[in-house]
């Protein structure tokens, strides 16, 4: 019994030392509120340059929101696609178009049922990716799917 705790203590230990060492080098490449209101406000100017009018949600690696942005005259439901858009490619590292066909996938299935059935399997999304890491997206609702993907990816220019 007394090596069965041992061996749960230790590993938990390991854990914690893992990670702390991730949280620490993790911590540069996490988005901050500030950079995610500025892809808002570049994709917005980009949009209204194109006379659209668009939602831009910006997610972290997890798929949680750090900020979002409806543009006068966007649609009611842009909002939320726009989320389901950005969390669908942070969760998977990939635009969201390339995603599309996966809608139907038992596993993926899953998780959009374990996300709430937020998720959306629609071009629209951009990852972020900086050191080789996914950070979190960006994502567009409002217009055809590639000028939701132009928008979000006009809005990563604002970035470093």
């Amino acid at each position: 019994m007394n090596s069965r705790r041992f061996r749960i203590l230790a590993a938990l230990a390991i854990l914690a030392i893992a990670g702390t060492a991730l949280l620490a080098q993790g911590a540069p490449n996490r988005l901050t509120l500030a950079e995610a209101q500025k892809i808002i406000e570049t994709a917005h100017k980009a949009a209204a340059d194109m006379n659209l009018r668009l939602s831009i949600a910006v997610v972290d690696a997890r798929g949680d929101l750090i900020a979002l942005g409806r543009m006068p005259g966007a649609g009611a439901g842009t909002t939320d696609t726009a989320i389901g858009k950005a969390m669908l490619s942070a969760i998977y590292g990939q635009p969201s178009a390339a995603l599309v066909g996966r809608s139907t996938n038992a596993a993926t299935q899953g998780l959009n049922e374990a996300s709430g059935g937020r998720l959306r399997f629609l071009q629209g999304a951009v990852p972020i990716i900086r050191g080789g890491y996914v950070v979190g997206a960006v994502a567009g609702s409002g217009a055809t799917g590639q000028q939701d993907e132009q928008m979000a990816a006009a809005g990563l220019a604002a970035l470093p």
